[in-house]
């Protein structure tokens, strides 16, 4: 399923009344996780929670692959979706508070070279803010990404078919600004990134994530090649058939990076942080400008996170969360400032019962917790 898609699974998932996403009993997460995975026959799946600003537990549960049998360990990498996107926007936040770049700038001015005479003042209206909130208008993805849905993503995006897909793409003036999740928002966002810093992707991560937070599993190449432990990925539709990772190329920064869940649970207790000081120039506080989505009441996005308040009728807190589906791995990432807690959950095969058993931990973990 498309990304488009899974916003759209989520967007359906809220219309459930508030009681069926809380917890009706007292099991205890592991209990949960061990039920879920039995009922849905999931291989695999690896939590982390925070209490108290602090990582409390990190779980593994499962196989990293059916065939060999051999169980999740420490340090396990999943395909993290477009979980790739709070990275992406923390790069960038990195980047506007260093001056090398503005929420105000144009795409025309980044890379006038790519845009067409005819749509030149269509370019200039779209911002990196608008890129960040979804808030450009541009489509899901450009007419040259072809993929089965249910398959994954190969053979990667090039420069070229970039280049191809800004000056044919039928690009408006929105002077509306409305929001409209776009996958190619952030893979645009991640090109500008390395035009302006020259410098590629996983070197803008190396520098502002891992050299700098010591995160360091936190990558754009397959684990595989780096001999790190990769789980393997099923089809969520057949959770017997293995399906293999996507190779993104430039729409890495949308949705291609590979993390652990220690590494995306350290990356939280950061955001917590900086979303409890409320601290503008932290770029792990992405709600430095947020807008209502117009979808639901209470839904809005900021500039890489979600945040559901308890008008939504999700939480009984306000949340903030992102997560990720690439039709095999998942991601669930879910805190709560108020309460400082969260949640992050990766597994190699995610899908809509995942989505509402992130939800339904979370519930539990805002019910069962005082800060």
């Amino acid at each position: 399923m498309n990304q488009f898609k899974m916003l759209l699974t989520y967007l359906l998932l809220l219309t459930f009344p508030p009681m069926l996403l809380a917890s009706d009993n007292k099991l205890s997460i592991e209990q949960e996780i061990n039920g879920y995975m039995a009922e849905n026959n999931v291989p695999a799946l690896s939590i982390g929670v925070i209490k108290h600003g602090k990582v409390t537990s990190i779980k593994h549960f499962g196989v990293l692959n059916r065939n060999t049998a051999k169980p999740v360990i420490e340090n396990t990498f999943y395909q993290i979706g477009s979980q790739t996107k709070v990275i992406t926007s923390i790069v960038t936040l990195a980047l506007i508070n260093e001056g090398k770049l503005n929420l105000t700038d144009s795409v025309q001015k980044l890379i006038p070279a790519y845009t067409s005479v005819s749509k030149t003042n269509a370019w200039k209206s779209i911002t990196i803010e608008d890129l960040l909130s979804h808030r450009s208008g541009l489509p899901n993805y450009p007419n040259n990404v072809s993929r089965k849905d249910g398959e994954p993503m190969i053979g990667g995006y090039s420069k070229e078919q970039l280049a191809s897909a800004i000056r044919n793409m039928d690009v408006q003036e929105n002077s509306n600004k409305e929001f409209s999740y776009s996958n190619f928002n952030y893979a645009l966002l991640g090109y500008l990134l390395t035009q302006v810093t020259n410098k590629t992707y996983q070197a803008l991560i190396n520098e502002y994530i891992t050299d700098k937070y010591g995160l360091s599993d936190i990558i754009s190449e397959s684990p595989v090649k780096a001999r790190f432990t990769l789980a393997t990925p099923y089809r969520k539709d057949d959770r017997n058939t293995e399906t293999q990772p996507w190779d993104m190329g430039l729409l890495t920064p949308h949705g291609g990076l590979y993390a652990t869940v220690e590494s995306l649970a350290e990356l939280m207790t950061y955001q917590l942080k900086a979303y409890r000081q409320k601290s503008a120039i932290s770029p792990f506080y992405s709600s430095r400008v947020s807008h209502d989505t117009a979808l639901y009441p209470g839904l809005s996005y900021g500039l890489g996170m979600f945040e559901a308040t308890p008008e939504l009728g999700l939480f009984s807190k306000k949340v903030y969360w992102h997560g990720g589906d690439l039709d095999g791995y998942g991601c669930e990432y879910l805190f709560s400032p108020e309460k400082n807690i969260g949640i992050v959950m990766l597994t190699s095969s995610g899908g809509r019962e995942f989505v509402l058993l992130g939800r339904k931990l979370m519930s539990q973990l805002i019910l069962n917790n005082k800060d």
